[in-house]
């Protein structure tokens, strides 16, 4: 297929090219967000197409004007159509089993979601909208489109929604699943439901405190979603030694064992830190009757260490890894700490006069230095 360029300019780090079409039954390149729906990719003249707008195509190289080769990505959509013609399933069933109106529909990369006009709709019916929906695959029912004047409108019955006023196009398209649902909709659908093969609920929320937004995936993407889902079961089957319906038994016994442990890590540690704490004392740096600890060490050592140095005199530095932990009773956190960070602008933390913290690897004689400067 070939299009014509009829200008190209400079976009961003991008181009935007303004296009015309030669032949009047050329496949029109379809807009990102219209109806909701995803835009189309593939390239102009070996070009890819990052983007495409209502009045220009966003490309990544500049094109020259004139007439050049360019081609769709139909596998792109082809799951577009999947998505697409699932969420009309899926707000058709809606509506006519449960009265549940769309208020909103946006498809994603990866995620399409719904919004339904309920805050209160139950899992038991979050179930069933999956399972009829599922159903309706399953038995499979004819996708078709249709075009109509715009004055002729008022004449069809059964509309899921009522038309925009805001739509002024002489000719409306009209998609009936038959069955379903009948909608205005200008975007891609199967020819039949049976083609979306499978649908899934990601997920549900509630929002705008009177809405639920569905999460869902259909056709190739939900069912690469059960194969990975599948491979993290055998995964965790290998882990645990378990079969399927054994992983959350496992899961709950190991998690309680790692509860038991961490307490158990916890109250080692308080304990080392008070064998430990005399000895920091003692190797601690004295500057003008200010005394300066430092200790090097693991960041469960170091929250336990920084709960034991109450003295007065005394100004402790806990280093762990690419962090500085620093309490005291004797000086101003807070100056000590944005001393410390005038001296690599790569540096992040900040506190208060008694306790702080800085993100960073710090050397010990930058704090040492730092240290004799606000005293």
């Amino acid at each position: 297929m070939f299009i014509g360029i009829k200008n190209c300019e400079k976009y961003n780090d991008n181009y935007a090219v303004e296009v015309e079409y030669i032949d009047i039954f050329s496949t029109r390149i379809y807009p990102d967000g219209k109806g909701g729906q995803l835009g189309d990719r593939g390239h102009i003249n070996n070009i890819p197409i990052l983007e495409v707008k209502e009045d220009k195509i966003i490309v990544s190289e500049k094109i020259l004007e004139g007439e050049h080769e360019y081609h769709i990505d139909n596998e792109r959509r082809t799951d577009i159509a999947m998505q697409h013609t699932a969420e009309h399933l899926f707000s058709g069933i809606a509506l006519k089993d449960y009265n549940l109106h769309n208020v909103g529909f946006r498809m994603g990369e990866e995620i399409s979601t719904v919004d339904l006009d309920s805050d209160s709709i139950s899992e038991e019916v979050v179930k069933e909208l999956a399972e009829k929906v599922n159903k309706a695959i399953l038995k499979g029912a004819k996708v078709l489109g249709t075009t109509i004047m715009r004055d002729e409108i008022e004449t069809v019955s059964g509309l899921r929604k009522k038309i925009s006023s805001k739509i002024s196009d002489d000719y409306i398209r009209l998609v009936k699943i038959e069955g379903y649902d009948l909608c205005a909709c200008a975007g891609f659908h199967v020819g039949d439901i049976k083609d979306i093969r499978v649908f899934k609920i990601l997920s549900t929320e509630r929002i705008k405190g009177k809405y639920t937004r569905f999460t869902f995936i259909a056709g190739d993407r939900a069912l690469k979603d059960y194969n990975k889902k599948s491979e993290i079961i055998k995964s965790l089957n290998h882990t645990f030694s378990c079969r399927d319906n054994e992983i959350l038994e496992k899961f709950d016994n190991f998690k309680k064992e790692y509860e038991n442990l961490k307490r158990d890590y916890a109250q080692l540690a308080h304990i080392y830190a008070l064998n430990i704490k005399e000895n920091i004392l003692k190797d601690a740096i004295e500057i003008n009757s200010h005394k300066l600890a430092i200790y090097n060490g693991d960041k469960v050592i170091i929250n336990e260490l920084k709960k034991l140095f109450t003295e007065k005199d005394f100004t402790f530095v806990g280093i762990c890894e690419d962090s500085v932990i620093i309490v005291s009773e004797d000086i101003n956190c807070s100056l000590f700490i944005k001393e410390i960070l005038n001296t690599n602008p790569s540096l992040k933390g900040g506190g208060g006069a008694k306790q702080g913290n800085i993100k960073g690897i710090v050397d010990e004689e930058i704090i040492i230095c730092s240290f004799k400067k606000i005293l």
